[in-house]
């Protein structure tokens, strides 16, 4: 576990000294995991943002955690922190969720204002359906079609509904963002833009996983050369990772 741990947060950080390129939502889902009280209810929507939150924000013992599960309906996470502040109204209740499903029930965090439920909405924010456009691609062998949408200012949105809103752009700003925000007493937005084109990839690939994103490429998928770009990169960090995981074990077993 502790190996699979470091795995993860070197795959969270590696970008981080880049300034040129965008906040990994990994980045974001640790950042939130770091600010969770020691009861903390989570509330997460069904998309990518249900694998950045599964991988990277770590619960404890005494914290509650739910999700859509097997059904995988959409727009379930803004409701679902509602019901818990509501239910647990000295808690700290934060629903971690994708700017697609947020949408599809924002109405809802007018809601939270009405009724003074502070609870915290992060938003990982890329103006795509994310698990979507990677379905498409990975399980199908087809382009993306039809899942990117205008972007909506989410900060903008919570202030006129007489919340807190906040942005987060830059990778500096994510610490200093998110203390903050996570202490308001409001209900609170926070949207972080990401990286549109980080996937979500299984710990191992199949070969029909290959093959499918190969034949989506083959047939005119969009941003072929951010993607091919970006899993390049992915695997180059991982790849020597491993191979200074491997020399410190090598070298340490050497001294001994």
């Amino acid at each position: 576990m502790k190996k699979w741990n470091d795995v993860l947060h070197q795959q969270s950080n590696s970008n981080t000294k880049n300034k040129d390129r965008s906040i990994k939502p990994q980045f974001i889902a640790s950042a939130v995991s770091e600010e969770l009280d020691d009861n903390a209810i989570v509330s997460v929507d069904s998309g990518t943002n249900t694998i950045w939150a599964a991988r990277y924000i770590q619960m404890r013992k005494g914290m509650k955690f739910s999700v859509s599960g097997t059904l995988a309906s959409m727009g379930c996470g803004l409701p679902y922190a509602l019901a818990a502040q509501i239910a647990y109204p000295k808690r700290q209740c934060v629903a971690f969720v994708g700017d697609g499903g947020f949408t599809m029930l924002m109405g809802e965090f007018a809601t939270a204002v009405q009724y003074n439920l502070p609870i915290k909405v992060i938003i990982l924010k890329n103006n795509v359906l994310g698990m979507i456009r990677w379905e498409q691609m990975a399980f199908l062998g087809n382009p993306e079609f039809g899942v990117e949408f205008s972007p909506i200012d989410f900060a903008k949105f919570a202030e006129a509904c007489g919340g807190k809103g906040y942005s987060i752009k830059e990778y500096s700003d994510v610490e200093s963002t998110m203390k903050i925000a996570m202490k308001e007493r409001k209900p609170t937005i926070v949207e972080a833009y990401v990286d549109p084109f980080e996937p979500p990839m299984p710990p191992k690939t199949d070969p029909e996983f290959a093959r499918n994103m190969a034949e989506s490429f083959a047939k005119g998928q969009p941003y072929v050369r951010r993607i091919g770009l970006t899993l390049y990169r992915n695997q180059v960090n991982t790849t020597f990772k491993s191979v200074q995981n491997k020399l410190k074990e090598t070298l340490t077993g050497s001294s001994e």
